[in-house]
């Protein structure tokens, strides 16, 4: 007997290395030699490459980030995430392995008709280890090795995603907090404006008509800054929860660009497959699904358990606690090959086939996204700066419009409504040229994450 238990057993092992079902090759995906709207050549050392600290220079926003990585639930969340894909991972390996468990059994024994009833104690140790044959069970520990590798992805997305919407909070804040002393610096030029049109017209030299056009301009800029603190504190309440505390201000740093190069270099797109998190998550998950189909597969086939019994057998339980029993020693193998199960294995196996294809669409699909996003924070950044060249011009022209103004108005040459006019295309030069200056650190934090930066 136990010579053909090891004859079994070099035998199982030595199909072990058999596993059914498909080995993964990576599809091939539809990727460009270059990204559209490039604007340097992809042979430079890409962005995305850069970790962020190097990519965001300014040091009170290195310090938020630091702190939200740290405190962030988020974070937090997507790291509980990965302990619990690791344990699952352990967990997975474990039915390859033997099964060993101590204990003691109970059952009545054969007797004649008149005979007293008797019961026979069996402890000692039992063993039964399923050979992995077919790979059924390496193929369940592949899939869980790959989505633990997907819940990492899932981390590392979480992380680039915190990073770049801190870096758009702060932005934004800074432009917030650019805009609203831009307001009062004309709410201070509109008063002074108005006391100086007030003593024109009660020395007769101005209309009511133009005291009140002043009166009515400052009270419109005026009614602006209320809506600029309310946003402020909002920023600063959501940029708050990100760092993971109560809402607060957030002390700010000067602003300046996240980038400090003439043209961005992207890199090549076939480098996103590795860099980016979520493209990376949706290759895990179709690794996954691929081994889902081997170990479905394999439930068709037979299964061999190696088994054993090793202890001791008495009619008395105390025979067995003082070591009196007989000794036993009960090798054993099972095979069970499957006939009929109501057609779930099949039922099983086509799920799984099914739930493959979903993997290889969603791959392709979130392939074919990343192309996009990246193309349109390339064409965002590249235009931007167009914008900022084209808003700095409007800027100075304004300004300098509302100098010649003043000037024909002492003058006496103009009305003081042309001097109005003059405040108010100034007044919204200066917020839409900040707020384009917002626009390219946006788009710029876009791009960064768009290519797989900052994690």
């Amino acid at each position: 007997m136990m010579r053909a238990v090891s004859v079994t057993l070099i035998v199982a092992l030595g199909l072990t290395a058999c596993s059914v079902g498909p080995d993964y090759h990576r599809p091939a995906l539809d990727v460009p030699a270059t990204y559209r709207d490039a604007v340097a050549p992809a042979n430079l050392p890409a962005v995305a490459a850069l970790p962020w600290w190097q990519v965001y220079g300014d040091p009170t926003l290195k310090g938020l980030i630091q702190t939200a990585l740290a405190g962030n639930l988020d974070v937090q969340l997507a790291a509980a995430r990965v302990q619990e894909a690791r344990a699952v991972l352990a967990g997975a390996r474990s039915p390859a392995l033997p099964s060993v468990s101590a204990g003691v059994t109970a059952s009545p024994t054969a007797r004649q008709p008149g005979d007293d009833f008797t019961t026979s104690f069996l402890g000692g140790l039992f063993l039964a280890w399923e050979i992995d044959l077919w790979g059924r069970y390496g193929r369940a520990t592949e899939a869980a090795r790959a989505q633990l590798l997907a819940t990492e992805a899932a981390r590392d997305g979480v992380y680039a995603s915190l990073v770049a919407t801190i870096a758009q909070s702060y932005f934004q804040l800074q432009s917030l907090a650019e805009t609203t002393a831009i307001t009062r610096r004309t709410i201070a030029a509109q008063r002074e404006s108005l006391r100086l049109v007030s003593r024109l017209a009660a020395a007769g030299v101005s209309s009511a008509a133009e005291e009140r056009q002043a009166e009515n301009q400052l009270a419109t800029t005026e009614s602006k800054l209320p809506g600029l603190l309310t946003n402020i504190a909002a920023t600063e309440n959501s940029l708050s929860l990100l760092l993971g505390r109560p809402p607060g201000p957030i002390t700010l740093g000067t602003p300046a660009e996240p980038f400090m190069l003439p043209a961005v270099p992207a890199g090549l797109p076939s480098a996103l497959l590795e860099r980016r998190p979520d493209l990376r998550q949706a290759e895990q998950q179709l690794i996954a699904a691929n081994a889902r189909v081997g170990e479905a597969k394999a439930l068709f086939f037979p299964s061999i358990t190696l088994t054993g019994t090793f202890g001791t057998v008495s009619t008395e339980l105390g025979d067995l606690v003082n070591g009196d029993g007989a000794t036993v020693a009960s090798p054993g193998v099972d095979l069970l090959q499957p006939l009929y199960v109501g057609g779930s294995l099949t039922a099983n196996y086509q799920a799984a086939l099914a739930r493959l294809q979903q993997a290889g669409l969603s791959y392709r699909q979130t392939g074919l996204n990343a192309l996009r996003e990246v193309a349109d924070a390339l064409s965002r950044y590249r235009r931007s700066a167009d914008e900022i060249a084209a808003q700095r011009r409007r800027e100075t022209a304004a300004r300098e419009g509302l100098r010649l103004a003043e000037m024909r108005y002492r003058a006496g040459v103009i009305s003081y409504l042309e001097v109005l006019d003059a405040q108010r295309q100034l007044y919204a030069a200066e917020t839409d040229r900040a707020q384009s200056e917002l626009t390219r650190r946006t788009a710029a934090v876009q791009l960064y994450l768009a290519l797989g930066g900052g994690w």
